[in-house]
């Protein structure tokens, strides 16, 4: 068993809009009969733009805009369609045709469709290639095996739930960092040098990286714990005087810190 990791680009309505709108992002769920369309906009132009397409769509008894919101410096439309529903066109008959099954979401962005694919047999990605190919441009983008009999790895993570609570600031001060080589071992570089390039305060740098790893630990620390909790796991062992497991205590802790932190960034970002 292994998942493969590819994008298309062809001709199909949803992704076409992507073609249109180069900043935006659509997440979109399927079951062959409607399609749940999650898209982010950068922008108040894209937005609107995106908005007046669905519009159309939803005039022309395709479907309709289930809402409309704007959070964390994004603004999001959910929208429900059928344009490409039972027409026996697409990627999705190719999937199948090979064994593969889709992870949903299908993300389309820049005019690509990308796909978390779970294949069972090697042989059957040849083929499955070879038809993606007919119908537009295709490209790998990675392959990993997946152990047999593992269902630790169905647990799905959206990347809202992960990265949701981040603030713009804390976003770039954490990619900022990845790519400057801040966390490696050793370090390539220090919180210094980052914020003087950045031209901020090192305390201020500093304070976005610390908030930003709390609230990621804060959004994974259930799912550690789903995976930690075996027999003799120091996620649940206790101790006289905690009186609770490490897992418990971990988890008041982070909700405490998380409360604290989303007070001062109400206080900072208003």
């Amino acid at each position: 068993m292994f998942e493969l990791f590819l994008r298309v680009q062809h001709d199909c309505p949803h992704n076409d809009l992507t073609r249109k709108f180069p900043n935006a992002r659509i997440s979109m769920w399927c079951n062959h009969a409607a399609d749940i369309l999650e898209i982010e906009a950068d922008g108040f132009a894209t937005f609107e733009g995106l908005q007046k397409e669905m519009t159309t769509i939803a005039k022309s008894g395709r479907g309709k805009i289930i809402s409309k919101s704007f959070h964390q410096g994004k603004f999001q439309l959910i929208a429900k369609t059928c344009m490409c529903a039972g027409n026996g066109k697409g990627t999705d008959p190719i999937i199948a045709r090979h064994n593969f099954m889709e992870v949903p979401p299908t993300v389309l962005m820049g005019g690509w469709e990308h796909y978390r694919l779970v294949g069972f047999d090697d042989s059957d990605v040849k083929g499955l290639l070879r038809d993606l190919d007919k119908i537009g441009k295709i490209e790998v983008l990675h392959k990993k095996e997946i152990a047999e009999g593992v269902t630790d790895d169905a647990f799905l993570m959206s990347l809202s739930s992960l990265f949701g609570q981040l603030t713009s600031k804390q976003t770039k001060a954490l990619l900022t960092a990845v790519e400057d080589g801040y966390f490696e071992i050793p370090k390539r570089t220090t919180a210094e040098d980052i914020a003087k390039r950045n031209g901020q305060p090192r305390s201020t740098f500093e304070e976005h990286i610390r908030k930003a790893e709390s609230k990621i630990m804060f959004a994974i620390a259930p799912y550690m714990m789903m995976y930690a909790k075996v027999p003799r796991s120091p996620f649940n062992t206790r101790t006289r005087a905690a009186g609770a497991s490490v897992g418990a205590r971990m988890m008041r802790q982070l909700t405490v810190q998380l409360e604290a932190e989303n007070r001062s960034d109400t206080r900072v970002d208003s």
